[in-house]
């Protein structure tokens, strides 16, 4: 199943980076999202910046007959490797994920493109699932875990960025 979101930001690609990698904005998305349980760790890698989620969902939001192939909640682990800028400020990361305990993965990339005086962030994920039968099931419910996550940290961000936060 894939998944593409993007938002626009009042900010230069630079600002925009600097927000995305910095823990405590992190938090305040798993805040916003009410994650029961998170973890963010930011760290270089070589010539690149590795950023790294482990969030488990809220009871509520497993439906009840995904219960039986996932459990009480969804525990998904995300990493984002973001690579050098461009000389406009652009940025490009790998983004690849997996559900703890499930064969579900996660993968695909997300961008920073400058545009005019602001910055759009671009995600394209795909999510995959190995299970017969109800494999496209929890594709679905991962790739709205995703989304959900990402439109809540696009709320926090435009928070963020006007000094709102």
């Amino acid at each position: 199943m894939d998944l593409s979101l993007a938002t626009s930001y009042d900010a230069s690609p630079e600002e925009v980076f600097a927000m995305i990698t910095d823990i405590t904005f992190q938090e305040q998305v798993f805040e916003r999202l009410q994650a029961r349980s998170y973890d963010v760790v930011v760290g270089d890698d070589g010539d690149d910046l590795a950023v790294q989620f482990h969030w488990q969902t809220q009871l509520s939001d497993v439906p009840v007959v995904a219960r039986r192939f996932v459990g009480n909640t969804l525990e998904l682990e995300q990493s984002k490797l973001w690579h050098r800028a461009g000389i406009d400020g652009a940025r490009l990361a790998d983004v690849d994920g997996a559900v703890t305990g499930v064969p579900v993965k996660l993968s695909g990339t997300t961008r920073i493109i400058p545009e005019g005086r602001g910055t759009t962030q671009a995600f394209d994920l795909h999510v995959t699932a190995s299970v017969p039968v109800v494999g496209a099931r929890l594709e679905q419910l991962v790739a709205e875990a995703v989304r959900l996550r990402l439109e809540k940290k696009f709320e926090v961000a435009w928070s963020w960025l006007s000094g709102s936060l």
